[in-house]
């Protein structure tokens, strides 16, 4: 697989190949062959995304070979689509296939690419465009054959879908009538929970009171598997440490992340913050979805100084640096029981912006960065 810097580069060198396609020619150009046979194709000029059938294929594209360059040259096809008039800038990474081939697309892939990829409007129709280019090998440069396509997609408005988490580790216990729900972050496809697990097990129904369908522990402890029938196994997330745990679920990847917490909530306080030193204004800081102990905080830190509690109180557990007026360049972090010592970080004038904090409470390190 491609690192992030590769598939940069490779987008860049895609780009400049098209780009060439387009560039004045020389005298020598007069007398090249017109090439017009390579025809890109889709199934359907216009498509309903399907949320029932998100798996099965929905819309292809297909090309014949390129026009001949005789027996010296041969082709590589490099197809991407993007949302219509975007001019390919947040086009999909490059597939690069042969001659008289396709490729498809489910319901799902295009719903991802349109509403998470491209930001586009859930339920509402869009145009998107594709294009499959011949790159020439051979003893000369010569510019690729490039085709076009459009096609208009509707997508859908997810369904929201309650889900109950229950077994022996839960505080309902094993009857599905006292599942506790969890919270839909998105419809239908994400959901977190916190609250107390003691030793035992937990799966995830639909319906309270209804065993199936259910979500339950796949190959491993982050993947889910959808059971549906009573002889499909009916295996659980094990708990052997209670306390306060964070869940956050992706039915869309059918995956889990569950974790003891540390800290429950943390604040950021004050006068290098908006909450100054009020502890009805103090700042909060957010968890992260697949390590909750991981806190940040975006936005600004004005002149002042800093601390991070635990609590809604200034004698409680608090986050700070190793000595007073400690710097924000290190990321250096303690914690103790109390307020005492009472060390700060400081932010100077020249400091002062925007900037993200990152607190990770089980490597007790801190970052701040400025944007």
């Amino acid at each position: 697989m491609y690192n992030t810097d590769m598939k940069t580069i490779y987008h860049l060198l895609f780009s400049l190949l098209f780009v060439f396609a387009f560039v004045a020619c020389d005298k020598d150009d007069d007398k090249a062959i017109e090439r017009t046979q390579l025809k890109l194709e889709a199934s359907a000029q216009s498509v309903t995304l399907n949320q029932d059938a998100p798996d099965d294929v929905i819309l292809s594209f297909s090309w014949n070979e390129a026009t001949s360059l005789g027996p010296e040259y041969t082709f590589d096809y490099l197809f991407q689509i993007d949302i219509a008039d975007n001019e390919f800038q947040s086009a999909t990474d490059v597939v690069t296939l042969g001659a008289n081939e396709s490729v498809s697309y489910t319901s799902s892939q295009l719903y991802d690419l349109i509403v998470e990829k491209w930001g586009k409007t859930a339920g509402e129709p869009v145009s998107v465009e594709a294009r499959v280019a011949a790159r020439v090998n051979g003893p000369k440069f010569q510019y690729p054959e490039i085709a076009y396509t459009t096609v208009q997609v509707t997508t859908y408005i997810p369904r929201s879908q309650a889900l109950y988490i229950t077994g022996s580790a839960t505080p309902g216990g094993t009857d599905l009538n006292n599942a506790d729900k969890m919270t839909e972050l998105s419809n239908g496809r994400l959901y977190n929970w916190k609250g107390q697990l003691t030793a035992g097990g937990f799966k995830f129904i639909t319906t309270p009171g209804v065993a199936l369908p259910s979500y339950n522990k796949g190959a491993d402890n982050s993947t889910l598997v959808k059971r549906t029938t009573e002889s499909d196994p009916d295996e659980y997330f094990q708990i052997s440490d209670p306390g306060l745990y964070y869940i956050y679920i992706s039915l869309k990847e059918m995956s889990i992340s569950y974790k003891k917490l540390l800290y429950e909530n943390l604040y950021l306080v004050g006068s290098a913050t908006a909450a100054q030193w009020d502890l009805e204004k103090l700042v909060a800081m957010t968890p992260d979805n697949l390590n909750p102990n991981i806190f940040t905080y975006q936005g600004a830190l004005q002149e002042g100084e800093l601390k991070i509690l635990a609590q809604r109180e200034f004698n409680g557990t608090t986050f700070k640096p190793l000595v007073a007026d400690g710097s924000i360049e290190s990321t250096d972090v303690q914690v103790t029981p109390g307020e005492q010592p009472d060390y700060k970080w400081k932010i100077t004038a020249e400091q002062a912006g925007l900037y993200k904090i990152t607190l990770d409470t089980e490597k007790m390190e801190i970052k701040f960065e400025k944007q």
